[in-house]
């Protein structure tokens, strides 16, 4: 007879970890693309401002929301990581959090 020993992973962390990390990296790629587009139409137009400004808006209200996603996501992380109690009451906040960060239609 063979015996397979039962190892069980605990993957809520990796996953969480995952989400978030590739979350604010995929936001840094759009900022800097919108940076780049909007200095490109800044030199096309000839003007400082412009249209420039309203990149410039539409990248600070990303980096808000993916700050606030990622800021209260790495607490949840931390505190799951340090199998505190207190994580399982932050859950909800987190998931308020990506309700009030993801766009609407």
């Amino acid at each position: 007879m063979i015996i397979v020993p039962r190892v069980a992973f605990n993957l809520s962390i990796p996953c969480v970890a995952i989400s978030v990390s590739l979350n604010v990296l995929l936001t840094l790629m759009i900022v800097i693309r919108l940076a780049l587009h909007g200095r490109n139409i800044r030199a096309a137009s000839g003007s400082p401002a412009g249209i420039g400004g309203l990149y410039r808006a539409i990248a600070t209200m990303l980096v808000e929301s993916s700050a606030l996603y990622a800021v209260n996501t790495l607490v949840l992380i931390g505190l799951w990581a340090a199998d505190s109690g207190v994580g399982d009451t932050f859950l909800p906040i987190v998931a308020e959090t990506q309700v009030c960060a993801s766009p609407r239609p």
